[in-house]
Protein backbone atom coordinates (compact mmCIF):
# COMPACT_ATOMS: atom_id res chain seq x y z
CA UNK A 1 0.00 0.00 0.00
CA UNK A 2 1.04 3.65 -0.88
CA UNK A 3 0.24 6.39 1.40
CA UNK A 4 -1.51 8.91 -0.17
CA UNK A 5 -0.43 12.75 0.25
CA UNK A 6 -1.86 15.59 2.85
CA UNK A 7 -0.88 15.26 6.67
CA UNK A 8 -1.06 12.20 8.01
CA UNK A 9 -3.21 11.59 10.97
CA UNK A 10 -2.18 9.40 13.76
CA UNK A 11 -4.13 8.14 16.76
CA UNK A 12 -2.04 7.60 19.23
CA UNK A 13 -2.67 5.52 22.34
CA UNK A 14 0.06 4.18 24.97
CA UNK A 15 3.55 4.08 24.33
CA UNK A 16 6.14 5.43 22.81
CA UNK A 17 5.78 3.78 19.61
CA UNK A 18 3.08 6.93 18.29
CA UNK A 19 5.73 9.67 18.80
CA UNK A 20 8.54 7.29 16.89
CA UNK A 21 6.33 7.06 13.45
CA UNK A 22 5.49 10.79 13.59
CA UNK A 23 9.19 11.86 14.05
CA UNK A 24 10.31 9.08 10.76
CA UNK A 25 7.46 10.59 8.69
CA UNK A 26 7.64 14.21 9.24
CA UNK A 27 11.43 13.32 8.44
CA UNK A 28 9.96 12.51 5.25
CA UNK A 29 8.73 15.88 5.01
CA UNK A 30 4.82 14.67 5.35
CA UNK A 31 3.20 16.70 8.11
CA UNK A 32 0.98 14.97 10.91
CA UNK A 33 -1.73 15.94 13.17
CA UNK A 34 -1.65 13.21 16.44
CA UNK A 35 -5.28 13.55 17.82
CA UNK A 36 -4.16 11.59 21.16
CA UNK A 37 -6.14 9.61 23.99
CA UNK A 38 -6.02 11.74 27.16
CA UNK A 39 -4.70 9.06 30.12
CA UNK A 40 -2.70 6.83 27.50
CA UNK A 41 -0.75 9.05 25.57
CA UNK A 42 2.40 10.39 26.42
CA UNK A 43 3.13 14.20 26.79
CA UNK A 44 5.57 14.43 24.34
CA UNK A 45 2.70 14.64 21.55
CA UNK A 46 2.99 18.15 21.99
CA UNK A 47 5.74 18.29 20.28
CA UNK A 48 3.81 17.70 17.39
CA UNK A 49 0.34 19.29 16.14
CA UNK A 50 -2.43 17.89 18.42
CA UNK A 51 -5.42 17.58 19.83
CA UNK A 52 -6.49 15.48 22.91
CA UNK A 53 -9.68 13.60 23.27
CA UNK A 54 -11.45 11.49 25.70
CA UNK A 55 -11.96 7.88 24.31
CA UNK A 56 -15.46 8.82 24.69
CA UNK A 57 -15.47 11.31 22.50
CA UNK A 58 -15.66 9.97 18.99
CA UNK A 59 -17.40 13.01 17.16
CA UNK A 60 -14.52 14.95 18.28
CA UNK A 61 -11.83 12.41 16.81
CA UNK A 62 -13.20 12.61 13.63
CA UNK A 63 -13.74 16.14 14.39
CA UNK A 64 -10.12 16.74 14.77
CA UNK A 65 -8.92 14.47 11.95
CA UNK A 66 -10.98 16.37 9.42
CA UNK A 67 -10.10 19.69 10.21
CA UNK A 68 -6.35 19.12 10.03
CA UNK A 69 -6.87 17.47 6.38
CA UNK A 70 -5.96 14.00 7.01
CA UNK A 71 -7.55 11.42 4.81
CA UNK A 72 -4.77 8.85 5.74
CA UNK A 73 -4.60 7.48 9.62
CA UNK A 74 -2.51 5.19 11.64
CA UNK A 75 -3.93 3.53 15.20
CA UNK A 76 -0.91 3.27 17.34
CA UNK A 77 -0.67 2.05 21.14
CA UNK A 78 -2.75 0.38 23.30
CA UNK A 79 -5.67 1.25 25.28
CA UNK A 80 -7.15 -0.29 28.23
CA UNK A 81 -10.68 -1.40 27.19
CA UNK A 82 -12.96 0.57 29.38
CA UNK A 83 -15.30 0.38 31.70
CA UNK A 84 -18.77 1.97 29.41
CA UNK A 85 -20.30 3.93 32.72
CA UNK A 86 -17.20 5.90 33.26
CA UNK A 87 -16.59 7.33 29.87
CA UNK A 88 -17.56 11.07 28.47
CA UNK A 89 -19.08 10.39 25.38
CA UNK A 90 -19.86 13.28 22.99
CA UNK A 91 -22.80 13.25 20.48
CA UNK A 92 -20.95 11.12 17.80
CA UNK A 93 -20.37 8.25 20.58
CA UNK A 94 -24.27 8.17 20.60
CA UNK A 95 -24.28 8.29 16.53
CA UNK A 96 -21.95 4.88 16.20
CA UNK A 97 -23.16 3.30 19.69
CA UNK A 98 -24.26 -0.17 17.91
CA UNK A 99 -20.51 0.04 16.35
CA UNK A 100 -18.87 0.95 19.60
CA UNK A 101 -21.00 -2.04 21.47
CA UNK A 102 -20.08 -3.83 18.91
CA UNK A 103 -16.26 -4.06 20.29
CA UNK A 104 -17.33 -5.52 23.57
CA UNK A 105 -17.40 -9.34 22.09
CA UNK A 106 -14.83 -11.22 20.06
CA UNK A 107 -10.60 -11.41 20.19
CA UNK A 108 -8.59 -8.71 19.81
CA UNK A 109 -8.16 -9.18 15.89
CA UNK A 110 -12.09 -9.21 15.25
CA UNK A 111 -12.15 -5.83 16.79
CA UNK A 112 -9.89 -3.86 15.40
CA UNK A 113 -11.15 -4.96 12.18
CA UNK A 114 -14.48 -3.36 13.17
CA UNK A 115 -12.22 -0.58 14.18
CA UNK A 116 -10.70 -0.04 10.47
CA UNK A 117 -14.28 -0.67 9.08
CA UNK A 118 -15.75 2.56 11.15
CA UNK A 119 -12.75 4.75 9.83
CA UNK A 120 -13.20 3.72 7.08
CA UNK A 121 -17.07 4.26 6.51
CA UNK A 122 -16.74 7.71 7.65
CA UNK A 123 -14.25 8.68 4.72
CA UNK A 124 -10.49 7.56 6.10
CA UNK A 125 -7.62 5.46 4.66
CA UNK A 126 -6.54 3.44 7.57
CA UNK A 127 -2.68 2.49 6.90
CA UNK A 128 -0.19 0.72 8.75
CA UNK A 129 3.08 2.41 10.44
CA UNK A 130 4.79 -0.12 8.41
CA UNK A 131 3.59 1.12 5.01
CA UNK A 132 4.69 5.23 6.60
CA UNK A 133 7.78 4.61 8.53
CA UNK A 134 9.22 0.82 7.09
CA UNK A 135 12.45 1.69 8.74
CA UNK A 136 11.05 0.52 11.76
CA UNK A 137 9.94 -3.08 10.60
CA UNK A 138 12.87 -5.77 11.76
CA UNK A 139 14.75 -6.92 8.76
CA UNK A 140 16.13 -11.02 9.06
CA UNK A 141 18.74 -11.68 11.00
CA UNK A 142 20.68 -11.43 14.50
CA UNK A 143 19.71 -7.65 15.54
CA UNK A 144 21.55 -7.26 17.99
CA UNK A 145 23.56 -9.50 20.73
CA UNK A 146 25.36 -12.38 19.45
CA UNK A 147 23.54 -15.29 17.90
CA UNK A 148 21.00 -17.56 19.65
CA UNK A 149 22.65 -20.48 21.31
CA UNK A 150 22.06 -24.36 19.35
CA UNK A 151 19.73 -25.43 22.51
CA UNK A 152 17.61 -22.24 22.05
CA UNK A 153 16.94 -22.91 18.42
CA UNK A 154 14.48 -25.91 19.06
CA UNK A 155 12.32 -23.46 21.25
CA UNK A 156 12.31 -20.57 18.81
CA UNK A 157 10.66 -22.93 16.30
CA UNK A 158 8.43 -24.39 18.50
CA UNK A 159 7.74 -20.81 19.65
CA UNK A 160 6.62 -19.64 15.94
CA UNK A 161 4.53 -23.27 15.41
CA UNK A 162 2.21 -22.57 18.73
CA UNK A 163 1.92 -18.91 17.75
CA UNK A 164 0.38 -20.36 13.96
CA UNK A 165 -1.65 -23.13 15.75
CA UNK A 166 -2.93 -20.29 17.99
CA UNK A 167 -4.27 -18.11 14.61
CA UNK A 168 -8.08 -19.52 14.41
CA UNK A 169 -8.51 -18.71 18.01
CA UNK A 170 -7.58 -15.05 17.89
CA UNK A 171 -5.25 -15.35 20.49
CA UNK A 172 -1.31 -13.93 21.50
CA UNK A 173 0.99 -12.45 19.64
CA UNK A 174 3.73 -13.81 22.36
CA UNK A 175 4.72 -17.21 23.79
CA UNK A 176 8.00 -17.79 26.22
CA UNK A 177 9.60 -21.23 25.63
CA UNK A 178 12.32 -23.15 27.45
CA UNK A 179 13.07 -26.55 26.94
CA UNK A 180 10.42 -27.67 24.33
CA UNK A 181 7.57 -26.52 25.88
CA UNK A 182 5.39 -23.16 26.14
CA UNK A 183 5.49 -21.69 30.08
CA UNK A 184 3.71 -18.37 28.75
CA UNK A 185 1.52 -17.70 25.81
CA UNK A 186 0.26 -14.58 25.44
CA UNK A 187 -3.93 -13.62 26.59
CA UNK A 188 -5.63 -10.40 26.88
CA UNK A 189 -3.06 -8.94 29.53
CA UNK A 190 -0.30 -8.44 26.36
CA UNK A 191 3.65 -9.31 26.15
CA UNK A 192 4.70 -6.50 29.62
CA UNK A 193 2.63 -8.15 31.70
CA UNK A 194 2.92 -11.75 30.06
CA UNK A 195 6.60 -11.69 31.07
CA UNK A 196 6.09 -10.05 34.33
CA UNK A 197 3.93 -13.28 35.09
CA UNK A 198 7.14 -15.29 34.03
CA UNK A 199 9.39 -13.75 36.59
CA UNK A 200 6.63 -13.84 39.57
CA UNK A 201 6.85 -17.65 38.48
CA UNK A 202 10.34 -18.13 38.76
CA UNK A 203 10.34 -16.55 42.01
CA UNK A 204 7.99 -18.79 42.91
CA UNK A 205 9.69 -21.89 41.78
CA UNK A 206 7.73 -22.64 38.51
CA UNK A 207 8.35 -23.00 35.71
CA UNK A 208 11.90 -24.04 33.23
CA UNK A 209 15.03 -22.14 33.65
CA UNK A 210 16.45 -20.49 30.65
CA UNK A 211 14.13 -19.61 27.51
CA UNK A 212 13.40 -17.53 24.93
CA UNK A 213 10.49 -15.16 23.87
CA UNK A 214 8.71 -15.46 20.77
CA UNK A 215 6.41 -12.68 19.45
CA UNK A 216 4.91 -12.67 15.77
CA UNK A 217 1.95 -12.17 14.02
CA UNK A 218 -1.46 -14.38 13.91
CA UNK A 219 -1.85 -15.45 10.69
CA UNK A 220 -4.10 -13.16 8.81
CA UNK A 221 -3.81 -10.60 11.70
CA UNK A 222 -5.09 -6.73 10.70
CA UNK A 223 -1.93 -5.50 10.67
CA UNK A 224 -2.57 -1.94 9.92
CA UNK A 225 -3.64 -1.11 13.58
CA UNK A 226 -1.94 -4.34 15.64
CA UNK A 227 1.20 -4.49 13.43
CA UNK A 228 3.31 -6.38 16.79
CA UNK A 229 5.85 -4.27 18.73
CA UNK A 230 9.09 -4.34 20.58
CA UNK A 231 10.97 -1.64 22.23
CA UNK A 232 13.77 -1.45 25.74
CA UNK A 233 10.74 -2.37 27.85
CA UNK A 234 10.31 -5.86 25.73
CA UNK A 235 14.23 -6.47 26.88
CA UNK A 236 14.08 -5.46 29.91
CA UNK A 237 10.85 -7.60 30.63
CA UNK A 238 13.07 -10.52 29.04
CA UNK A 239 15.75 -9.98 31.21
CA UNK A 240 13.80 -10.27 34.61
CA UNK A 241 11.99 -12.82 33.34
CA UNK A 242 15.16 -15.13 33.36
CA UNK A 243 15.07 -15.15 29.47
CA UNK A 244 18.02 -15.66 27.23
CA UNK A 245 16.82 -13.91 23.68
CA UNK A 246 13.88 -12.50 22.02
CA UNK A 247 12.96 -13.84 18.48
CA UNK A 248 10.59 -11.88 16.06
CA UNK A 249 9.39 -12.48 12.63
CA UNK A 250 11.47 -10.89 9.97
CA UNK A 251 9.38 -8.23 7.99
CA UNK A 252 6.69 -8.26 10.52
CA UNK A 253 7.40 -6.78 13.61
CA UNK A 254 8.27 -3.63 14.63
CA UNK A 255 11.02 -2.19 16.46
CA UNK A 256 10.80 0.74 18.31
CA UNK A 257 13.52 3.10 19.78
CA UNK A 258 15.96 0.61 18.15
CA UNK A 259 19.16 2.50 19.44
CA UNK A 260 18.24 2.34 23.21
CA UNK A 261 17.50 -1.90 22.10
CA UNK A 262 21.23 -2.41 20.71
CA UNK A 263 21.93 -1.00 24.00
CA UNK A 264 19.94 -2.94 26.31
CA UNK A 265 20.51 -6.17 24.46
CA UNK A 266 24.72 -5.27 24.45
CA UNK A 267 24.04 -4.27 28.45
CA UNK A 268 21.94 -7.69 29.06
CA UNK A 269 23.92 -10.36 27.52
CA UNK A 270 20.78 -10.86 25.60
CA UNK A 271 19.94 -11.53 21.68
CA UNK A 272 17.10 -10.49 19.25
CA UNK A 273 16.90 -12.16 16.07
CA UNK A 274 14.10 -11.69 13.17
CA UNK A 275 13.25 -15.08 11.78
CA UNK A 276 10.82 -16.22 9.10
CA UNK A 277 8.34 -17.76 10.33
CA UNK A 278 7.20 -20.33 7.70
CA UNK A 279 10.67 -21.41 7.81
CA UNK A 280 10.44 -21.89 11.75
CA UNK A 281 7.36 -24.03 11.21
CA UNK A 282 8.98 -26.48 9.33
CA UNK A 283 11.82 -26.70 11.63
CA UNK A 284 9.84 -27.42 14.63
CA UNK A 285 9.94 -30.60 16.33
CA UNK A 286 7.76 -33.20 15.51
CA UNK A 287 4.74 -33.05 18.08
CA UNK A 288 2.12 -35.49 19.04
CA UNK A 289 -1.65 -34.71 17.29
CA UNK A 290 -4.02 -32.88 19.31
CA UNK A 291 -7.82 -33.12 18.97
CA UNK A 292 -8.93 -29.83 17.75
CA UNK A 293 -12.76 -30.10 17.20
CA UNK A 294 -14.49 -29.63 20.67
CA UNK A 295 -16.17 -33.04 21.55
CA UNK A 296 -20.06 -33.01 22.72
CA UNK A 297 -20.99 -30.70 25.65
CA UNK A 298 -23.61 -32.55 27.95
CA UNK A 299 -24.90 -30.60 31.22
CA UNK A 300 -24.21 -31.34 34.32
CA UNK A 301 -25.99 -28.44 36.55
CA UNK A 302 -26.92 -25.19 36.76
CA UNK A 303 -28.39 -22.69 34.32
CA UNK A 304 -26.47 -22.41 30.64
CA UNK A 305 -27.44 -19.86 28.02
CA UNK A 306 -26.55 -19.92 24.76
CA UNK A 307 -23.74 -18.12 24.59
CA UNK A 308 -22.49 -20.15 27.64
CA UNK A 309 -22.22 -23.20 24.90
CA UNK A 310 -20.13 -21.35 22.53
CA UNK A 311 -17.49 -19.83 24.97
CA UNK A 312 -17.63 -23.45 26.37
CA UNK A 313 -16.53 -24.51 22.72
CA UNK A 314 -14.10 -21.86 22.25
CA UNK A 315 -11.97 -22.84 25.87
CA UNK A 316 -12.25 -26.58 25.15
CA UNK A 317 -10.44 -25.73 21.52
CA UNK A 318 -8.10 -23.75 23.09
CA UNK A 319 -6.93 -26.62 25.64
CA UNK A 320 -6.76 -28.97 22.64
CA UNK A 321 -4.87 -26.57 20.36
CA UNK A 322 -1.62 -26.13 22.87
CA UNK A 323 -1.87 -29.98 24.04
CA UNK A 324 0.65 -30.93 21.51
CA UNK A 325 2.61 -28.90 22.80
CA UNK A 326 2.62 -29.53 26.29
CA UNK A 327 0.61 -27.14 28.15
CA UNK A 328 -3.17 -26.25 28.65
CA UNK A 329 -4.30 -27.54 31.85
CA UNK A 330 -6.92 -24.83 31.63
CA UNK A 331 -8.20 -22.32 29.41
CA UNK A 332 -11.15 -19.14 29.83
CA UNK A 333 -12.99 -18.07 27.28
CA UNK A 334 -15.41 -14.67 27.65
CA UNK A 335 -17.89 -13.19 24.49
CA UNK A 336 -15.51 -15.62 22.75
CA UNK A 337 -12.79 -13.38 23.72
CA UNK A 338 -9.57 -16.46 25.16
CA UNK A 339 -8.63 -14.65 28.32
CA UNK A 340 -5.83 -17.26 29.47
CA UNK A 341 -4.64 -20.41 29.00
CA UNK A 342 -2.66 -22.05 31.34
CA UNK A 343 1.13 -22.88 30.60
CA UNK A 344 3.03 -24.23 33.06
CA UNK A 345 1.90 -21.45 36.25
CA UNK A 346 -1.39 -23.97 37.15
CA UNK A 347 -4.60 -23.52 36.86
CA UNK A 348 -5.52 -21.79 39.86
CA UNK A 349 -2.49 -19.14 39.35
CA UNK A 350 -4.10 -18.67 35.96
CA UNK A 351 -7.56 -18.12 37.29
CA UNK A 352 -5.92 -15.73 39.80
CA UNK A 353 -4.90 -13.37 36.88
CA UNK A 354 -8.18 -13.43 35.04
CA UNK A 355 -10.22 -10.99 37.13
CA UNK A 356 -8.42 -8.32 35.79
CA UNK A 357 -8.28 -9.37 32.14
CA UNK A 358 -12.51 -8.90 31.77
CA UNK A 359 -13.47 -7.05 28.15
CA UNK A 360 -15.23 -3.56 28.64
CA UNK A 361 -17.61 -3.30 30.66
CA UNK A 362 -18.05 -6.70 32.23
CA UNK A 363 -16.47 -5.57 35.41
CA UNK A 364 -19.61 -3.19 35.76
CA UNK A 365 -22.33 -5.63 35.06
CA UNK A 366 -23.90 -8.20 37.52
CA UNK A 367 -24.53 -10.31 35.15
CA UNK A 368 -22.03 -13.52 34.76
CA UNK A 369 -19.86 -13.92 31.40
CA UNK A 370 -17.61 -16.44 30.18
CA UNK A 371 -16.36 -19.99 30.94
CA UNK A 372 -13.45 -22.26 32.34
CA UNK A 373 -12.45 -25.09 31.12
CA UNK A 374 -9.98 -27.43 32.89
CA UNK A 375 -8.44 -30.70 31.48
CA UNK A 376 -8.39 -33.59 34.03
CA UNK A 377 -5.71 -32.73 36.19
CA UNK A 378 -4.47 -32.23 39.97
CA UNK A 379 -6.73 -28.94 40.64
CA UNK A 380 -8.29 -28.04 43.75
CA UNK A 381 -12.32 -28.27 43.18
CA UNK A 382 -13.33 -25.40 46.23
CA UNK A 383 -10.60 -23.02 44.90
CA UNK A 384 -10.67 -22.96 41.36
CA UNK A 385 -14.50 -22.84 41.41
CA UNK A 386 -13.92 -19.91 44.09
CA UNK A 387 -11.28 -18.14 42.12
CA UNK A 388 -13.69 -18.89 38.82
CA UNK A 389 -16.69 -17.11 40.49
CA UNK A 390 -14.74 -14.03 41.97
CA UNK A 391 -13.85 -13.74 38.22
CA UNK A 392 -17.20 -13.24 37.11
CA UNK A 393 -17.19 -16.21 35.19
CA UNK A 394 -20.41 -18.41 34.46
CA UNK A 395 -19.46 -21.72 34.60
CA UNK A 396 -16.78 -24.53 34.36
CA UNK A 397 -16.51 -27.17 31.58
CA UNK A 398 -14.59 -30.64 32.76
CA UNK A 399 -12.66 -30.95 29.40
CA UNK A 400 -11.45 -35.17 28.88
CA UNK A 401 -12.26 -38.22 30.83
CA UNK A 402 -12.31 -37.40 34.88
CA UNK A 403 -12.81 -39.79 37.53
CA UNK A 404 -16.21 -39.56 38.88
CA UNK A 405 -15.50 -38.27 42.43
CA UNK A 406 -13.47 -35.91 41.04
CA UNK A 407 -16.40 -34.56 38.44
CA UNK A 408 -18.61 -34.53 41.68
CA UNK A 409 -16.55 -32.69 43.71
CA UNK A 410 -16.60 -29.80 41.29
CA UNK A 411 -19.68 -30.02 40.54
CA UNK A 412 -20.75 -29.53 44.31
CA UNK A 413 -18.21 -26.61 44.63
CA UNK A 414 -19.33 -24.62 41.28
CA UNK A 415 -22.92 -25.26 42.62
CA UNK A 416 -21.76 -23.73 46.24
CA UNK A 417 -20.15 -20.74 43.98
CA UNK A 418 -23.34 -20.02 41.93
CA UNK A 419 -21.79 -21.61 38.64
CA UNK A 420 -23.26 -24.33 36.03
CA UNK A 421 -21.20 -26.88 35.07
CA UNK A 422 -20.69 -29.07 31.63
CA UNK A 423 -18.41 -32.12 30.93
CA UNK A 424 -17.06 -32.62 27.64
CA UNK A 425 -16.24 -36.33 27.53
CA UNK A 426 -15.61 -37.02 24.04
CA UNK A 427 -12.14 -34.28 24.21
CA UNK A 428 -9.15 -36.37 23.66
Amino acid sequence: MTAGGGPLGILAGNGGLPLEVADEVRRSGRPVHIVAIAGAAEPGIEAHPHTWVDLGQIGGMLRAFREAGCQDLVILGGVRRPNLLKLRPDLGFFRNLPVILSLMAGGDDSVLRRVVSFFERHGFRVVGAHNVAPALVAEEGVLGGAEPKDHLLPDIALGFALIEELAPLDVGQAVVMANGRPIAIEGAEGTDRMLARVREMRAAGLGEHGGVIVKAPKRGQELRVDMPAIGPRTVEGAVAAGLEGIAIAAGQVLVAERSRVREALHRTGLFLVAANPEAQWSAAPQRSQGETKPGRLRWVSGKVKWRDIRDAERAIQAISTVRPFGAGEAAVVARQHVLAIEAGEGAERMLERVAGLRQWGDRSSRRRRGVVAFRAANANAKNCTQWAANSGLAGVVLAGPWPDGDRSEFAMAAARAGLFVLTCEDHG
